[in-house]
């Protein structure tokens, strides 16, 4: 697109985010209203946006789109025009609704095949054929089916499908923090955080790497998207690792796996850190605080791991003259006063729309007080339609999942799902989590986060708490496999950018990627065991205070055994015992942290003998 036809299309992107901006900070509408225009908005947008094929012409927009995008917003303001008589009909389903409501579906459909992909949509069929055609489905899934009009009234002219909560938490709280990233990044903030990192690691051994680690977690607190996140962080830092020595598939896998962490890193977070807030019927910042630990523990794994590697290899940090000074960096340090002030607002119990309102005022507001973080009219008009093309893709999942949400409630499978999960883990707690991270690793190969977790979450969280798994637990267990399925092979999505921008091979770069991000493996796993890890879940504990050191020594025991580096090389029995001290240390538990500082101590007093022979043996042989 270019000219006109993109002007066009950013002006309606823009007056998207316009509205999305005012009802954040002056009221929001009535719910199925102020979704519905909003996935309106979105379903005209994607279609001027996202041709119907790879192959189609980039530069025009098809005859046929125009009449698409004309339809999405038709569909969506038949709920809005008729709301009143559509409230007072009670139900009853009459021949316009049908008409509108298969429309809004087929055009729902096709738009998430061209924004997300084939497997979502796929799904999404799977469970709307289910829904029609239940009677035909073999034993315990089989139910009584529904009619063309009852699908219809429960995903188009209710709450329970199409505009359900995950499109509701999309409408009210996700477009306006990814809105708030967009300014964010429009005045300046990424770079003055890839400074601030490689000013606080940049001179260290292997600084390039921690300064990668440090700035995608704090970049990841304004944006929320791990691919956006390596494109912008890893172009500046890749090849700075590569440069200090790190191998190609190392870099590459740093960046991603940081990145990825980006996701789980309060105060933003993924989008579906919102879904769960309203799930659990708690505040949001109860979701950051919960997980604000594993975060950190993520990030420590990731930092000592990349240590490791630069003492093996000797790798030295970048020359003085190459490193930013620190005076000059915090002189922009005001950029970053938008994020203290969205956690304080938080913090201060105003909502999480209004939070983000506050925020975006703010930084526009800040940014006037240098003129190269100036927003002027024209930059804001530019950052809000970049931060309306950034949404479309969550939109558009989060109203794709509607139809499963609302297949599930319509069909009663939420509760023979449950079931059959607890049956085919026999009722043993371990065995389902191992299935259900199973699950969400495969799934996650071809769906989004937010449309991951709300399946599984769907399916696994009420298996999870019938075995006494607390709900917060629960469903962070299933958000975080949900996101580190992006690191995790054949399809590594976050490792396949990393690759692309290290010039790296995929396979070295998404395996060495998933050890860097063990630590999202392994603690979810803990903390549905023992949730005192997940802070403000459980009444306030003195373990806290040892089992948060021993769980962060016990990452860093654990990237050792994975690297086969501690004190020197590992031999095959020092590696075992360290991998068992490693999940001691990790268990909350005071028997099992004992065992591990154990099993550690007789690790590092072997690694220190043999260390003390290979010295002796080198002196010798110099002699």
């Amino acid at each position: 697109m270019a000219g006109k036809i993109l002007m066009a299309v950013n002006i309606l992107c823009f007056i998207m985010a316009l509205f999305q901006f005012y009802t954040a900070g002056f009221g929001q509408l009535i719910a199925n209203l102020q979704r519905a225009v909003h996935l309106g908005f979105g379903l005209s947008i994607v279609y001027l946006t996202y041709p119907i094929s790879k192959k189609s012409p980039k530069k025009t927009i098809a005859w046929y789109d125009w009449l698409l995008s004309i339809g999405g917003a038709a569909t969506n303001l038949y709920i809005v025009f008729f709301f009143n008589e559509l409230s007072l009909r009670a139900g009853i389903v009459t021949k316009a609704d049908l008409i509108f409501g298969l429309l809004a579906i087929l055009l729902l459909l096709e738009a998430a095949r061209r924004v997300v992909g084939p497997v979502l949509t796929g799904v999404a069929v799977f469970f709307l054929v289910y829904t029609l055609f239940g009677p035909y489905f073999p034993g315990p899934l089989a139910h009584g089916g529904a009619s063309l009009q009852q699908l219809v009234r429960h995903m188009y002219l209710t709450t329970e499908g199409i505009y359900g909560v995950a499109l509701g938490v999309s409408a009210s709280f996700i477009f306006l923090f990814i809105l708030m990233g967009a300014v964010l990044s429009m005045m300046g903030t990424g770079e003055f955080l890839i400074d601030l990192a490689m000013c606080a690691f940049g001179k260290q051994r292997g600084g390039p790497a921690k300064a990668a680690v440090f700035a995608s977690a704090l970049f990841g607190m304004i944006n929320g998207s791990a691919v956006a996140n390596i494109a912008t962080t890893g172009t500046f830092t890749i090849p700075l690792m590569k440069k200090v020595g790190y191998r190609p598939h190392f870099a590459g896998s740093v960046e991603a796996s940081a990145s990825i962490g980006g996701q789980i890193m309060p105060p933003i977070m993924g989008a579906a850190a919102f879904i769960i807030a309203e799930f659990l019927g708690v505040s949001y910042l109860q979701v950051c605080l919960a997980a604000a630990f594993p975060a950190a523990l993520y990030f420590t794994s990731i930092l000592f791991a990349v240590h490791q590697e630069a003492v093996r290899l000797d790798i030295k940090g970048l020359p003085a003259d190459q490193i930013p000074k620190l005076r000059d960096v915090m002189r922009r340090s005001y950029l970053v006063l938008p994020l203290i002030i969205i956690i304080t607002v938080l913090i201060l119990g105003f909502s999480p729309a209004m939070s983000g309102f506050i925020a975006i005022v703010s930084a526009i507001i800040l940014s006037w007080i240098k003129p190269e973080s100036r927003l002027t009219p024209v930059k804001l008009f530019y950052a809000f339609a970049n931060g309306t093309r950034s949404a479309l893709e969550v939109l558009i999942a989060c109203a794709t999942v509607g139809f499963i949400v609302g297949s599930f409630t319509l069909s009663g499978m939420g509760l023979k799902l449950a079931s059959l999960v607890v049956d085919v883990g026999n009722g043993h707690l371990f065995p389902t989590l191992v299935l259900t991270a199973l699950a969400s690793l495969v799934l996650g190969m071809g769906v989004p986060t937010t449309a991951n977790y709300v399946m599984m979450a769907m399916i696994t969280v009420p298996a999870l708490t019938m075995m006494g798994v607390v709900p917060m637990a629960a469903h962070l267990f299933c958000f975080y496999f949900g996101i580190i399925s992006d690191l995790t092979p054949p399809v590594a999505l976050g490792a396949l950018a990393g690759a692309g921008i290290a010039g790296a091979k995929f396979w070295p770069t998404a395996i060495n990627a998933t050890k860097l991000g063990m630590a999202a493996y392994i603690a979810p796993f803990f903390f549905v065991y023992n949730p005192v890890l997940l802070l403000g879940t459980e009444p306030f504990s003195p373990m806290l205070f040892i089992a948060i050191p021993t769980a962060v020594l016990g990452i860093m025991v654990m990237s050792c055994v994975l690297y086969n580096f501690f004190i020197i090389q590992m031999k095959f029995y020092e590696r075992i015992l360290a991998a068992v001290a490693a999940l001691s240390l990790i268990h909350p538990d005071i028997i099992f942290t004992t065992f591990g500082l154990a099993a550690m101590i007789v690790v590092f007093l072997s690694q220190k003998k043999r260390q003390k022979s290979l010295r002796l043996l080198n002196s010798d042989t110099i002699i």
